[in-house]
């Protein structure tokens, strides 16, 4: 059976500070699989695959080289790269390739592709996203 990922939405609406500034609403978005809560920043694909792979034994490095800037994902001898720019993605391993956008606005569309990401890249069991 697969596991149920469930995303709850909180927002907490926030005094501005002055007379022009009004209200600000702040959201915030939990993931929760099972016993466990991860709290996200935004919902985006890179901040749930994020928050998915380190609960699954990834550790995140952060790359600095001459060509390039990118985020290092390692789990034993197994690695996943993604580069990074303003709202493109591209997740690689040896052998395999996903582009992606980071912000999918359909919540099924970016279900499906956090959970292509999940299995052909990251070898993470799929998940059935609850919104």
């Amino acid at each position: 059976m697969m596991k149920k990922a469930l995303i709850t939405k909180t927002v907490n609406l926030l005094d501005g500070g002055c007379n022009v500034c009004g209200i600000i609403e702040d959201e915030n978005y939990v993931l929760t699989i099972g016993e466990q809560t991860i709290p996200l920043e935004e919902l985006t694909v890179n901040a749930l695959i994020t928050g998915i792979v380190l609960k699954n034994g990834y550790k995140r490095k952060y790359v600095s080289d001459v060509i390039d800037d990118y985020t290092l994902y390692i789990k034993e001898e197994y690695q996943v790269i993604l580069k990074e720019e303003y709202n493109f993605l591209t997740y690689s391993n040896d052998t395999e390739k996903i582009e992606t956008q980071d912000q999918i606005v359909d919540e099924k569309k970016l279900a499906e592709k956090v959970n292509e990401l999940l299995v052909t890249l990251f070898k993470v069991e799929e998940l059935v996203f609850c919104f």
